[in-house]
């Protein structure tokens, strides 16, 4: 999930959100100001509309202590924590790698949940202490339906559906019982599209009996059938390449293009002749610099090809990951994923380029090792 602002860094975590964020920001302050608040719904005041906004904001608040808490149990465990990022249907702490035992993988996937669960405890509570003292009105209605949502954020993560948190917990358990991560991998992401179907399905029915919001079920599951399924060929793509190295499926010698030079030599002189999905980039002294994909080189409009130079497209050398040729590629291909997808640099002992790991390499690969025949070769 791409963040469009940056909130700053927590541990050394980038944390930030999503555009699409204030959407749900803007969609909850109306909620909380003409439904949950007013004494007459859909007659909100000034003080509405204040406590709309304070109630939204706190809400997010209480995702950013989610994600956050996965965040931390994830490095407590081994695991690397690339960024968190808040969107329209909540949170994501993206990792670099994955948990290393059953155990682990549990631990990192209930302390959302019960993060969320001390939230509404919390805010439970400060209600009680409200009304106790002779409080009402606006402060008392906010507080209980902070603990209300939260308590409902606390349950539906617990649904047995990945890519929900409840869905990891049954990974966690699968992979404890069979001893395989791949195959509890699986299991729990056909779950997860099973829930998400279901939720579909129970969306559209309620567009006819309750009208237009009944299609937040539908878009919340619609997102859910995606996540679940692009686990599912994750998981069964790592399993695939589960005993090759990275050495046995790279692009070997690929070329090193200056930076100088324009995507329309780019074109004609490397990527058309050698049918590649990447190429590394050198600067001044030679150095390497980065990697061009061949599809950034093509999205540069025809007319200003020759213009542009791959010093302009070029992702930078921090953006890329790098591997050794003896790595394995379950150990790779997470690093691959973390850092979007990006092509590998596959450095030898002296660290000299020995070759680039695109994700048209690992497709094929995959492809290969299920016994389908894959959609383009080349010689290596």
């Amino acid at each position: 999930m791409k963040q469009s602002l940056r909130l700053g860094t927590f541990s050394g975590i980038a944390v930030g959100v999503n555009w699409s964020v204030f959407l749900i920001l803007a969609l909850l302050t109306v909620e909380v100001a003409e439904a949950v608040l007013p004494a007459r719904p859909g007659h909100a005041n000034a003080a509405d509309w204040v406590a709309g906004v304070t109630g939204a904001l706190v809400l997010l608040g209480s995702l950013l202590a989610h994600e956050v808490s996965h965040a931390v149990v994830a490095r407590h465990n081994g695991v690397r924590v690339r960024s968190i990022t808040l969107f329209v249907f909540g949170g994501v702490a993206q990792l670099e790698g994955e948990a290393h035992t059953a155990g682990a993988d549990f631990r990192i996937a209930a302390i959302g949940p019960t993060t969320s669960l001390v939230v509404a405890l919390m805010f439970g509570a400060t209600e009680a202490v409200v009304v106790a003292g002779g409080g009402r009105g606006l402060p008392v209605a906010l507080l209980a339906w902070l603990w209300e949502i939260n308590l409902l954020l606390a349950v539906f993560n617990l649904i047995p559906a990945a890519p929900l948190d409840g869905g990891r917990i049954l990974r966690a358990a699968l992979w404890r019982h069979w001893g395989e991560r791949v195959r509890a991998s699986i299991a729990a992401a056909r779950t997860g599209q099973g829930f998400a179907t279901g939720l579909i399905v129970l969306g559209l029915v309620g567009v006819l009996y309750v009208g237009i919001t009944g299609l937040w079920a539908a878009l919340i599951g619609m997102f859910l059938y995606s996540a679940a399924r692009a686990e599912e060929q994750y998981a069964s793509v790592k399993g695939a390449l589960a005993n090759v190295t990275v050495g046995s499926i790279m692009t070997r010698n690929p070329p090193a293009v200056s930076n100088q030079a324009s995507v329309d030599d780019l074109i004609t002189r490397y990527l058309l002749p050698q049918r590649g999905d990447a190429v590394a980039v050198t600067d001044a002294r030679g150095w390497l610099a980065g990697v061009v994909t061949a599809d950034t080189a093509r999205a540069v409009p025809p007319h200003r090809r020759a213009f542009t130079a791959l010093a302009e497209i070029a992702l930078p050398l921090t953006a890329v990951p790098v591997a050794r040729p003896d790595e394995p590629m379950s150990a790779v291909l997470d690093r691959m994923t973390s850092a979007g997808g990006h092509p590998v640099l596959v450095l030898d002992a002296e660290n000299r380029l020995a070759g680039i790991l695109s994700a048209g390499d690992v497709e094929r690969a995959a492809a290969f090792s299920v016994g389908r025949e894959p959609t383009d070769t080349r010689r290596r």
